[in-house]
Order: C-alpha cells, then sequence, then structure tokens
C-alpha cells in the first residue's frame, strides 16, 4: 500500500574523517513537510530488480502513486526477483507481496516464491501469501520467483538421456503493484528508498570491459558489481570519480561500500580506497579515511558541498591481495536526513546496445529468458541459466537426491555474434554446496566460493560452456 511519505530517520555515523578546516554550510537544510501517513518509516539504503522494464523501476513500489508498479521484461519471470537493504536492521514478523494478477495461473504452485532473509532461505511459499518471519532483525531482503504456472514443459532426448525444458512465455512478464512489511508489533510499515536524481558519472579510468567494471555500478544498489579502475601504472593513487546531476543538490555525507564486494574473495583480491578527497570542483575539499572493511561506511562530510557537479579523488589505497585494479561497489549520498541516488539510465542504455549486437544470432532469441533443463540421468539435476540483455547473468544447479547445489552469477561480455552461433565471457562468483556423508561423523556439508571465468557457445539448440558451466538444452 502506498501513501505519500516523509524522509525522517536517526543517522549513525560509521567512520571518522580527517578534517582540514571547518567552513560553515551556506545552503539552509530543506523544511519538512508534513505527512498524512501514520505507519512508522523504515529507510531503505538501497534496492533493486534483477530485471526491469523501462519505465517499471523497483523504487516505485515505495513511492506515493498508487498506478506505479515494477515489471521484470517481457520474457523474464522464474529466477528474477527484488532485493532490498535496510539502513539499520528492523524486526520484522511478516511481509506480503502485491502482485498483479495476470503475473501468475489461476493456480501457481505453493512454492512459487522464496523470501530470503539476511540471506538465508525461509520456506518456499505461493504469491500473495503473508509470509512469517519470525520477529528477525533484518538487514536484506531477497525474493525471488521459482515458478508463475505459465511455464510449458517440453522433453527432448540426447544421447539417450530425457531432458525436460520449462519455457516462460515470452511476451508474459511478473507485475508486482506493491509490498507489505510488519514489524515485531504487528505495526504495518512505511518502507522508504532512496530518491532518485537523473544525472551522470565519470571515471578517470576504467578497467575493460566497461560494461561490466563502469562506474554507473556505484548507483545500481548492487554490491556484488563495482565500478574498477583501470590505470596500468598505479594501483587507484589519483584516481578521480565526476558526479554531475541535471539539478543542484545539497550534500551533507556520503555513505561507501568499499572494495569488490561480490564476495569475500572479490574483496581481498582487488585493491581498495583508504584516503580520499570529497567537494565541488575547484573549490575547498576535506580529506578522509575508509576502514578496510566490506562494511558500509558512512562519511559526514566536514562542510556539506552543494551544486550540480562534484569530484571525489582517491590518494591512498589497500593493496589487493591477486590484482593491483581498486574498486567500489556502491555510493549512497545524503543531505541531512535523506538518502538520494544518480540515477544514469546506464543499464537501460547497455540493454539496447547488447539487444543490437545480438541482432541474427541464436543469442537474441535467449536474452533476459531463463533456460531451465531437468536432466534424469543417474541422478535427477535441475539447472536454469540467465543471459541478461544488461550484461549480468545467474545460474541455479540443484541434484536432488544430494541437495547439492551451486550458484554462479557475475557478468558476461560478447565477444562475436552470427547467424549460427555466438560466444561470450561470463566471469564472476562461483559458490558450491555439497553435502557429504561421513562414516563415522554423520552429514556434513561443504562450501566453497571462487572467482571464476568460462566461454560460452549459443547455438539454435543449445548453451554449453568450456570449463565449469555445463551444457543446456534450448528449445
Amino acid at each position: 500500500m502506498k501513501r505519500t511519505s516523509i524522509f525522517c530517520c536517526i543517522l549513525v555515523l560509521l567512520a571518522a574523517c580527517k578534517n582540514d578546516r571547518k567552513q560553515p554550510e551556506q545552503t539552509p537544510q530543506p523544511t519538512e513537510t508534513v505527512s498524512t501517513d501514520t505507519r512508522p518509516a523504515v529507510f531503505l539504503e538501497g534496492v533493486y530488480a534483477t530485471s526491469t522494464q523501462a519505465g517499471s523501476d523497483a523504487a516505485f513500489l515505495f513511492d506515493s502513486e498508487n498506478s506505479n508498479f515494477w515489471q521484470t521484461k517481457p520474457g523474464a519471470g522464474p529466477d528474477e526477483g527484488l532485493m532490498l537493504y535496510f539502513r539499520n536492521p528492523v524486526q520484522l514478523s511478516a511481509l506480503q507481496l502485491q502482485a498483479e494478477g495476470n503475473s501468475f495461473a489461476p493456480a501457481p504452485a505453493a512454492s512459487a516464491m522464496q523470501v530470503y532473509v539476511n540471506g538465508t532461505a525461509l520456506p518456499a511459499t505461493g504469491p500473495g501469501q503473508r509470509v512469517q518471519i519470525g520477529n528477525t532483525p533484518v538487514k536484506s531482503l531477497y525474493l525471488r520467483f521459482n515458478s508463475t504456472g505459465k511455464e510449458k514443459e517440453v522433453d527432448i532426448v540426447k544421447n539417450d538421456v530425457k531432458t525436460t525444458i520449462s519455457q516462460f512465455p515470452a511476451d508474459a512478464s511478473i507485475r508486482v503493484l506493491g509490498l507489505q512489511c510488519w514489524d515485531d508489533k504487528g505495526q504495518e510499515l512505511r518502507l522508504v528508498a532512496p530518491e532518485q536524481i537523473s544525472g551522470k558519472i565519470s571515471a578517470s579510468s576504467t578497467l575493460a570491459p566497461a560494461s561490466a567494471f563502469g562506474s554507473a555500478n556505484l548507483f545500481d544498489s548492487r554490491k556484488e558489481f563495482a565500478w574498477v579502475e583501470g590505470n596500468a601504472t598505479s594501483s587507484g593513487e589519483n584516481e578521480t570519480l565526476r558526479f554531475e546531476f541535471d539539478r543542484d543538490v545539497h550534500i551533507t555525507a556520503l555513505e561507501i561500500w568499499n572494495g569488490y564486494q561480490r564476495s569475500a574473495e572479490h574483496f581481498q583480491a582487488n585493491a581498495r580506497v583508504r584516503d580520499f578527497s570529497f567537494g565541488v570542483p575547484g573549490g575547498l575539499t576535506h580529506t578522509y579515511t575508509l576502514r578496510d572493511t566490506k562494511a558500509g561506511q558512512k562519511i559526514d562530510l566536514s562542510a556539506a558541498a552543494s551544486g550540480k557537479t562534484f569530484e571525489l579523488k582517491i590518494s591512498s589505497i589497500y593493496p589487493g591481495r591477486t590484482y593491483k585494479d581498486l574498486a567500489i561497489s556502491d555510493i549512497l549520498f545524503y543531505d541531512g536526513d535523506r538518502a538520494f541516488t544518480m540515477k544514469t539510465g546506464f543499464s537501460e542504455n547497455l540493454s539496447q546496445t547488447t539487444r543490437t549486437r545480438a541482432q541474427g544470432s541464436p543469442l537474441a532469441g535467449i536474452l533476459d529468458r531463463r533456460i531451465s533443463n531437468e536432466t534424469d540421468d543417474a541422478e535427477i539435476i535441475t539447472q536454469s541459466l540467465i543471459l541478461r540483455s544488461d550484461g549480468t547473468f545467474v545460474m541455479y544447479s540443484v541434484t536432488e537426491e544430494t541437495g547439492d547445489q551451486i550458484l554462479a552469477d557475475g557478468n558476461w561480455e560478447l565477444n562475436q555474434a552470427g547467424n549460427g552461433s555466438a560466444t561470450l565471457t561470463v566471469f564472476g562468483k562461483w559458490f558450491s554446496q555439497t553435502n557429504l556423508a561421513s562414516y563415522y561423523e554423520g552429514n556434513s556439508r561443504e562450501e566453497v566460493t571462487r572467482i571464476f571465468k568460462d566461454v560460452l557457445t549459443v547455438t539454435p539448440e543449445m548453451v554449453s560452456g568450456t570449463k565449469m558451466i555445463g551444457t543446456f538444452w534450448v528449445k
């Protein structure tokens, strides 16, 4: 349910800063508006969807317009989802999704949706059901759609092995009108997302490919995607980020998620920011220090900065264990208690460019669509792969008998696309969970996370990898 909201909460300062000298603020704080919404406000530090149709952003779920909604791209549904990061942990007792009726079949599976609280999965549930969370302090929520009831199954036999292909309609989407949450007292909460202000960002250098490591990643709310500098002669020292908003803004603080936060391995492998300066170009700047941690660090500026254009310059770094490249995963701005971010339009433009490059090749028919295979050989393995037009991907694999699971996600880059085939490179995080049986110790579980890269070949009938990703049949 949406109502008019105000932006107010108590900020906790998470980082120390080094001040050159104090400068009085020249722009007064905005006056607070009066809201008729009496629900307690809970502030989000970020929200994103893994698939978004242009004009139907996930942030619309929390604005005051009842006609706004979030919608996946056409052909995208199962294995897509919504991620919410809360500014501070919130005691939640329950949540309920308000999905449009046409998004699901009249009788979808009771396990059509999965909710992850702080990364841990709750029992699967049906769409529209009230999900009990159990008064857990929640920092992150992820809602993943397992199925919609609209999928059609087709059986094929290859090399005497039967594979069931599950197909989601190319013209269908999931549309969500709102998300309700209740606290441990049973009160419905008002979720407040950061304001999006249009603008553009540029960096003094960017690691190739820019589609994967561009500076626009700083404002996508996805901690697992980062800006990575590309200066081969340094490790990030003296690199500069330039922020240009379409209208004047007032910045009193900024929050930074330092390093490459896709995994603990990525974080340690790449360089991170230690000292940086921030301010208006040509004006007085101050220097601040970040701790070497994955946690978000809120920096209260020594002097508030006003205008349209700002610069952040890196002066010293924490070196990476494996690579010289420096990374920053996310940045959030504050004007007093109000959080805001920059809307760059990068993802939408990249999706259009990717679709144009893929035209006439087998890749065009599978972009933004889940490829789902269930193979019945010596054991039943269900796996799915999504190659999104925004340059991201995800792969799931589950072995039914043992419960072994694999999750791979990250970026992909198109190498070539022709009439008969396409090749692309995927890279990112590979997480495997293996259930082991020990004669003396009983069952145990082994979890491994690694950085990986693979090359995929796409033909009209299959997608196959050369190293770690297997074969997916396409119908």
